[in-house]
C-alpha cells in the first residue's frame, strides 16, 4: 500500500514559507507547543486530498486558508499543498515509484489540482486515491 513520503506546504494557513515534512513507512508523530501549527498540518492533508468544505478545515471560507501575512512575512498569493506518496508497490496504477498530488488555491478563488505536475480535475484525483484505498476525507 502506498504511504505518504513527504508533505510540502507553502502559503497554507500558518505556513508562510515552504515547509517540507518527511514521513517514514512507520508510525509518524508530530509534536509541538500550542500554536505551532500541528492542526494546520492535518488541515493541509485534508485540503490536498480534495476536501471542499472550509469549515471542516477550521476556516470560514476557502480564501482564509491562504496565509494572511504577519509583521515578518507578507501575505501569500496562493496556498499550495503537495503530498508525495511512495508507490514502489504500485498501489496506484502508475509506473512511477512516487506519485505527487498537489492542490493550489489562488486568492481569486481559482483552484488547481495536479497529479505528477499535470493539471487534473478533482474527480481524477479522487479516482486515483480510490485506487489505493485512500478516502478523500482523510481516513
Amino acid at each position: 500500500m502506498p504511504f505518504i513520503k513527504e508533505l510540502v506546504i507553502k502559503g497554507f494557513k500558518s505556513f508562510a514559507r515552504e515547509t517540507r515534512i518527511p514521513f517514514q513507512n512507520t508510525m509518524n508523530v508530530i509534536v509541538g507547543p500550542n500554536g505551532s501549527g500541528k492542526s494546520n498540518i492535518t488541515d493541509s492533508i485534508c485540503f490536498v486530498l480534495g476536501r471542499r468544505g472550509s469549515k471542516s478545515m477550521r476556516a470560514k471560507k476557502l480564501s482564509n486558508l491562504i496565509f494572511a501575512g504577519t509583521e515578518k512575512y507578507k501575505p501569500a498569493s496562493e496556498a499550495i499543498v503537495e503530498m508525495i506518496f511512495d508507490n514502489t508497490d504500485k498501489g496506484f496504477s502508475m509506473d512511477s515509484n512516487e506519485v505527487s498530488i498537489k492542490r493550489i488555491l489562488r486568492k481569486n478563488g481559482q483552484g488547481v489540482y495536479k497529479i505528477n505536475n499535470e493539471i487534473k480535475t478533482l474527480q481524477e484525483v479522487l479516482e486515483l486515491l480510490a485506487q489505493a484505498g485512500i478516502d478523500h476525507n482523510g481516513f
